[in-house]
């Protein structure tokens, strides 16, 4: 009797063991199913997860401004896209009237230009902070026409100037390309809305050679020095940024 009842309490126990390890074996089967269930929905949910499109318009008030102080025209606008983390893709476009008038030269430059670059955002926001510091590097061209009024006969060394002699001739269909590095700072002032200011270098590759006639103004570029390929340029925008 004490055998056989041993034998059943054994047995008993051996039954037990068995169910315990199954629905042990049970529960792990659930969760590492369901732990395989979470990092599924996690991978997903980062892979849904995109970055915004920024797409930011404005223009040079800067320009604008000084433009109507001198009595001439300027328009000067531009365009970021950012098309890859902290990369923006940028367009700028601008047209002017400009008179020059020095001691020898009296003249108009009319003419427009285009610009296209990449830049890159160095500053690391905080919170909702929304600001850029960029720096990159631009592709640029103009196309332009001039017309001299006057111009005086250089003579080193004569107490007067020589009367200007008037000749209202054109020279049309000059262009001129080049290239710049430039940094750019906008700062949020109101929700999307920017005020920027920019410095850039340039070095100009080809420029229009006209004869008896030295340029020393190009749209978009501005100044021309006769002894360097050099030039520089400050910019004050304001923009609007839209959030996709």
């Amino acid at each position: 009797m004490n055998n056989t009842s041993y034998q059943i309490k054994f047995s008993r126990l051996l039954l037990l063991k068995r169910r315990l390890l199954l629905v042990s074996f049970f529960m792990l089967t659930i969760y590492m199913s369901a732990q395989q269930t979470t990092d599924t929905i996690a991978k997903d949910s980062i892979i849904k997860i995109k970055q915004p499109v920024k797409i930011r318009f404005g223009f040079d008030i800067g320009k604008y401004i000084r433009a109507k102080l001198n009595r001439s025209e300027s328009y000067d606008y531009y365009i970021d896209a950012n098309f890859y983390k902290e990369y923006y893709l940028v367009f700028y476009g601008g047209y002017e009237k400009h008179l020059t008038d020095n001691n020898l030269l009296n003249y108009h430059t009319t003419g427009s230009y285009y610009k296209i670059g990449v830049m890159y955002n160095l500053y690391r926001n905080w919170l909702d902070m929304d600001n850029d510091i960029d720096i990159g590097i631009n592709y640029a061209y103009a196309r332009f026409d001039y017309l001299l009024h006057t111009y005086r006969i250089n003579q080193p060394g004569a107490i007067y100037l020589p009367q200007p002699v008037n000749v209202e001739q054109a020279f049309d269909n000059n262009s001129a390309q080049w290239i710049e590095l430039h940094a750019q700072m906008q700062v949020e002032t109101f929700r999307h809305l920017y005020l920027g200011l920019e410095i850039s270098t340039k070095y100009l590759i080809y420029s229009s050679d006209i004869d008896n006639f030295t340029v020393t103004y190009i749209p978009g570029f501005f100044n021309k020095n006769t002894y360097s390929r050099f030039g520089f340029g400050m910019q004050y925008f304001i923009s609007y940024r839209f959030i996709f």
